[in-house]
């Protein structure tokens, strides 16, 4: 699994800096929808609906954090981190988080934390214009219905949406059918780009995801999966975190 593959390479990274034995207490704490992402112009995020909850880890003033569905609070050092199962999407928030609050501290990298307000809205445009540029004219299967992208690639590109909230399929959201995760693969084997939201590393998707887009472009977005991509050289759009 990605995710294991993750807590090695992160934990002799940890070694490595020689902050395996200095005193850090990383603490994860729940975000407010207000605190995570503003006032957006959209209303329609999970985070608003509370269908997720942003949760963010600190070590000293390094901050990193990760969309979940199970939030949770804790505090401990790095290795109670390492240490903790991931077999729950609590743990895997916890251990995410934590690891993007690691690469932070560490300098690696520098957008962790959700943008805010019309933050997202100019993202998905940015998404958006960088995808009409490089792969004019292609099919794009969005795995994670997030409202501001679905309406700017729907006004460029034919697009097809797979999520997992059970209060969206089916329905018709920014003017597409949002369709059930369970055809995630077929959505993906009709697309040409596939974009995928980088909480899939959190429910435990993203295996799937990557199997089923071989041969395909894929790009994920968010922060959940900023430390993730960086070390493991994924295409990442987030375009206006901090």
């Amino acid at each position: 699994m990605l995710i294991e593959d993750l807590k090695k390479v992160w934990w002799k990274r940890v070694i490595k800096n020689g902050i395996k034995d200095k005193e850090i207490t990383v603490k994860v704490e729940s975000l407010t929808s207000q605190e995570a992402i503003g006032s957006p112009l959209k209303r329609e995020y999970p985070l608003l609906k509370g269908k997720e909850s942003l949760i963010q880890a600190s070590i000293e003033n390094s901050f990193g954090q990760a969309f979940v569905d199970e939030p949770a609070s804790f505090s401990g050092a790095l290795e109670d981190v390492k240490n903790l199962p991931l077999n729950s999407n609590k743990n895997r928030g916890i251990f995410i988080a934590t690891v993007n609050a690691t690469y932070r501290y560490l300098g690696l990298v520098d957008n962790t934390i959700h943008c805010k307000n019309d933050g997202p809205e100019v993202c998905a445009r940015k998404i958006a214009e960088q995808l009409s540029k490089d792969f004019p004219g292609a099919k794009i299967g969005i795995i994670g219905f997030q409202p501001a992208i679905v309406t700017h690639l729907s006004k460029l590109f034919k697009i097809r949406v797979g999520d997992m909230d059970i209060e969206n399929i089916g329905k018709t959201k920014e003017g597409v059918l949002i369709e059930s995760w369970e055809l995630d693969r077929d959505i993906i084997e009709w697309s040409d780009i596939v974009l995928a939201t980088g909480s899939s590393i959190v429910n435990n998707s993203i295996d799937s995801i990557i199997e089923a887009s071989k041969g395909k472009k894929l790009f994920f977005f968010g922060v959940t999966i900023s430390a993730l991509a960086y070390e493991f050289g994924f295409n990442r759009l987030c375009f206006e975190a901090t």
